[in-house]
């Protein structure tokens, strides 16, 4: 067993720290929250949770922490920062160690990894087709945010960029949950969830046609067709860009009535049609909206 695998795989009296960051940064250990009161110290201590194990190079941690070439010593201004964390941890202060190859960290970042696993779980049953399985996963890896990622670490370099990232994961996962709604007959709620995003997110393409696949599948073609053109419109004025050719064609299926557009009648039957199709047409929601984990920050 590795020197990785013994540090991580321990009883529970080595039970890792762990951190939630979907939302202001906390960090418990042994079911009781612990006081980080300093936002530096929660800062070390999350890039070093983000690396899952890994250690990372003081000059890149230092980067990530005060940007590139901000900060004069940086190295020694970093230890002491890594003195302080360790004793805001207390007893469990072992939590962060000292490598050869820099710090690492022994750290759950749970929200995340619960909001991981429930994509996971989403992604499967998107491609059997299962759309209620769909929405309730979304719904829970949704739920696992408190508010806005790293809501008190925006200051920094590296929290402004994870933020970013989590921002956008959490539109996709909400959007892919409403997807699969839509395929399944989107009621009147759903609709109105949607147009709150498109307000929201107005040049928002993927987001933009299903709600407009929603508004039409609700009974309201000419509205749905309305939305459409002001998407257009908002795109050309904003951006200076015409639609993708997939806003295009979803137009043009409307202004023909095509039947795949309306709201399937009896629940599918073996063999399920591959997730993204309805009636062997795609329905021209945000299949490629939804990109996956967020990327893991390198070491």
């Amino acid at each position: 067993m590795s020197e990785t695998d013994r540090w991580h795989g321990g009883g529970a009296a080595e039970a890792p720290v762990e951190l939630r960051i979907l939302g202001p940064v906390q960090v418990w250990a042994g079911g009781r929250r612990l006081a980080v009161d300093r936002p530096l110290e929660r800062a070390v201590l999350v890039r070093l949770g983000l690396a899952r194990g890994m250690p990372v190079p003081d000059g890149r941690l230092a980067a990530d922490l005060w940007g590139e070439g901000e900060l004069r010593r940086p190295i020694p201004r970093l230890r002491v920062l890594i003195s302080r964390l360790r004793a805001a941890l207390g007893e469990h202060n072992d939590a962060v160690r000292r490598t050869s190859a820099g710090y690492r960290a022994r750290v759950v970042v749970t929200d995340l990894v619960a909001a991981e696993a429930a994509a996971d779980r989403m992604h499967a049953a998107r491609r059997a087709g299962r759309h209620e399985d769909v929405r309730v996963a979304a719904g829970d890896a949704v739920s696992r945010w408190r508010a806005p990622a790293l809501a008190d670490l925006l200051a920094l370099p590296f929290a402004q960029a994870e933020a970013a990232r989590l921002t956008e994961w959490r539109l996709g996962l909400t959007v892919t949950g409403l997807d699969a709604a839509v395929r399944a007959g989107a009621d009147a709620d759903v609709v109105a969830e949607l147009a709150a995003l498109v307000a929201e997110h107005p040049l928002h393409e993927p987001l933009a046609r299903l709600h407009a696949i929603a508004v039409y599948r609700n009974g309201s073609p000419p509205d749905a067709l309305h939305r459409l053109h002001r998407l257009r419109r908002a795109l050309a004025d904003e951006l200076g860009m015409d639609p993708s050719p997939e806003t295009a064609e979803l137009e043009v299926r409307m202004l023909n009535h095509d039947p795949s557009l309306r709201v399937p009648t009896r629940p599918p039957t073996p063999p399920l049609e591959p997730a993204g199709t309805d009636g062997g047409r795609a329905l021209c929601g945000p299949a490629d909206l939804f990109v996956g984990r967020t990327r893991r920050l390198s070491p």
